[in-house]
């Protein structure tokens, strides 16, 4: 790979431990972009607590790196390298996720189909596994954001480009500038939330996020330690902030596809099925209920937020 003035692509990660993840995140992206395209690769030591950063500290001649004297997460760490990317397009790349065959061509495409496309996600599978995980995020009723296609043994969108209220950010693409306009991510998140938080600041704006479902790549998800730490307290701010907003648009909007989602979840996991929301999924997918009161104001959300990112 050769680093040039100002490549078209900077591909920013953030990282805390795991070197061997980092290793094989690396190692991909070599394999599949090598002389392809006008690319950087930007890499942040989070204060890592082993060795990660002695061997981050020697891919200096090859990447640009950045080490954190202290661990800041993963909003404020992608917004200084955001801000230090020389490229067009920003590609947020998390250090467990490992991308395959032509992934990077399909979602360029659909970032440059319309000056609207806020963020471009992908499909992901669970790494070294036969399950999909992600296909796009949705809202359930409580606002509660939930990756679409979880446990899915297949990808019912292969071919498409599909638009989606949200995507996770463990790959995605955006353009440095819509990115830095918006101020990135909002910093009071810690390590989760943030994504899903920026797609709804963007939507208010008229921005459209879409998956490219013939990017499919794979994703440990949630390897660093400490990573599911504040779940509870992001999706408390999330609601805070849209709350009462996403209630009456996007959970209305992405009720049935929520709908079947958990159902889906339900079937594979019939354990953690919740009979009350089990029952009302149900009456969502058959159009025998339709969801136009923002439950939020009804009742005090108690959920726990998915690890989306």
């Amino acid at each position: 790979m050769v680093n040039r003035p100002n490549p078209k692509l900077s591909i920013i990660i953030s990282v805390f431990g795991q070197a061997d993840k980092l290793k094989r995140c690396l190692s991909c992206v070599e394999k599949t972009l090598s002389n392809q395209f006008d690319y950087e690769v930007l890499i942040l030591d989070d204060a890592s607590e082993d060795h990660t950063t002695d061997y981050i500290n020697s891919l200096q001649k090859k990447y640009r790196v950045f080490l954190n004297p202290k661990r800041l997460g993963f909003a404020k760490n992608n917004n200084f390298l955001a801000q230090k990317a020389k490229g067009d397009y920003l590609c947020l790349l998390n250090s467990d996720a490992y991308v395959q065959g032509d992934w990077l061509t399909p979602m360029i495409n659909a970032l440059e189909s319309d000056c609207m496309v806020g963020i471009v996600g992908n499909v992901q599978k669970l790494a070294d596994s036969i399950f999909y995980d992600h296909m796009g995020v949705v809202f359930g009723p409580m606002a509660n954001p939930r990756h679409f296609g979880q446990g899915f043994l297949f990808n019912p969108f292969k071919g498409k480009v599909k638009e989606w209220t949200a995507v996770t950010a463990a790959c995605s693409l955006v353009r440095k500038s819509t990115f830095l306009s918006f101020d990135g991510f909002d910093e009071s998140f810690i390590n989760g939330c943030e994504d899903v938080e920026l797609c709804i600041r963007m939507a208010r704006s008229g921005y459209r996020h879409l998956v490219a479902h013939d990017s499919v790549i794979q994703h440990v998800k949630g390897a660093s330690d400490g990573r599911k730490k504040y779940n509870q307290q992001n999706f408390e701010i999330l609601i805070e902030k849209w709350g009462k907003s996403i209630c009456s648009l996007e959970s209305v909007q992405d009720q049935k596809k929520h709908a079947f989602s958990y159902l889906y979840q339900c079937l594979i996991n019939p354990y953690r099925a919740d009979f009350f929301k089990l029952k009302m999924a149900m009456s969502m997918l058959l159009g025998l209920r339709k969801l136009t009161t923002p439950l939020l104001q009804l009742e005090k959300p108690t959920v726990v937020v998915p690890n989306i990112n």
